[in-house]
């Protein structure tokens, strides 16, 4: 039985690897949009905050309102959506018909996602249930290994148009897979609660402390990552930057999977705070990274490391304080996670507009890194745990 559950999270973790190309992609891809539709790199970094607001203010919005559906098919709808909407961006005439479709592609992504999570967490041990997220997670985290240097490559040698081909094959692959091994879903309730109950856990003081940390760190990261392509490309030749991508994606699998085990050995807090306090420190001294490819290969896989290793503990934390409403929370996260790469693409974008360089824009993070760390610290005592009869023991 447990093979079989495996297979069906690797499933899952299909989509998030479709889904994964489309969010990071985008860094590699920048300056061939911006001369495409002769705009400059801070107006192209727009189309990743159109993508990421829609995902953070579509998630807890729509994610109640398909609660009564079977979630096998509502993960199977959304990504055919996002196949076709990523198909359209491929085609878009103009600038402003590729911002339409980012905020398609953001929508349906914020629906798929926060219900893969959630099925994924519902098929697992209690005591595993940070692993199975970590399963799914890994199609996010392979999607920057693989995914993002390959369309980056596309995008150089065909157009940055190819690179949406490439995630709209690699979403429809993923649907073929869905449809053709379903992972298996919860019988219907008998009773429906109102979308005002589904809502419930957005008045969940412990819930919202739990964020606060979450949508510091994740600004923090996002303000650097949004420019990495055009920063590394200031310093090292194409091929170079393509690798660089690639090492910076095999350090987000090894996070991703480190924080799963972690928080299924120690709980959520000791990982948190040990990534937050390492992101700080590596961020740092990113500018004496940047000289030299070596030094940069390791500082991006501390940072990847590091970022992704918050992802699993984050997400079981926060099913251990609202477990009846597990796609919910999740789908909260995963909206500050995108208010964050929202925040952060466009605080990088205005401070690069006053004249901020490329190469120093590590010590906003530094700072909002260590805003993050203290306040979990500062709520992290106050967050309790809402007993239920299928949350793991911590």
């Amino acid at each position: 039985m447990a093979q079989s559950r495996d297979i069906r999270l690797w499933v899952l973790a299909l989509g998030t690897f479709a889904i994964g190309t489309d969010v990071f992609v985008v860094s590699g891809i920048l300056p061939s949009i911006a001369g495409q539709f002769g705009i400059d790199l801070e107006a192209a970094g727009q189309t990743v905050t159109a993508y990421a607001l829609t995902y953070a203010l579509a998630a807890p919005l729509l994610v109640p309102l398909v609660a009564t559906l079977k979630r096998v098919r509502v993960v199977i709808i959304t990504l055919a959506i996002f196949a076709l909407a990523n198909a359209l961006c491929a085609a878009a005439p103009s600038y402003w018909a590729l911002m339409a479709m980012r905020v398609l592609a953001g929508a349906v992504a914020a629906l798929y996602t926060s219900t893969a999570y959630a099925l994924a967490a519902s098929l697992a041990a209690p005591h595993r249930k940070g692993a199975a997220i970590a399963t799914v997670a890994l199609g996010l985290t392979a999607s920057a290994v693989f995914g993002v240097p390959i369309g980056t490559l596309i995008g150089e040698a065909l157009g940055w148009r190819m690179t949406f081909w490439l995630i709209t094959a690699l979403s429809a692959a993923a649907v073929t897979a869905l449809i053709a091994h379903p992972p298996p879903d919860e019988p219907a309730a008998g009773d429906v609660p109102s979308y005002a109950a589904r809502l419930a856990p957005l008045k969940q003081r412990s819930v919202l402390l739990a964020l606060a940390p979450s949508l510091l760190w994740n600004t923090a990261n996002l303000t650097s990552y949004t420019y990495l392509g055009a920063t590394l490309s200031q310093h090292f030749q194409t091929q170079i930057v393509v690798v660089l991508f690639a090492v910076y994606g095999i350090g987000g699998l090894i996070g991703s999977q480190l924080g799963g085990r972690l928080v299924d050995r120690f709980g959520a807090m000791v990982p948190l705070a040990a990534c937050l306090a390492i992101a700080a420190l590596n961020q740092s001294l990113m500018g004496l990274s940047l000289h030299s490819a070596w030094m940069t290969a390791a500082a991006l896989g501390l940072w990847s490391i590091t970022g992704w290793g918050t992802f699993a503990p984050q997400q079981a934390r926060l099913i251990d304080l609202a477990p009846g409403g597990s796609a919910l929370v999740i789908a909260l996260n995963h909206s500050i996670i995108y208010i964050g790469a929202a925040a952060g693409a466009g605080l990088g974008g205005a401070a690069l507009a006053h004249g901020l360089g490329l190469d120093d824009l590590h010590w906003i993070t530094v700072a909002l890194l260590a805003a993050a760390l203290a306040t979990l610290m500062a709520t992290g005592p106050s967050v309790h745990r809402v007993p239920s009869a299928d949350s793991p023991r911590r």
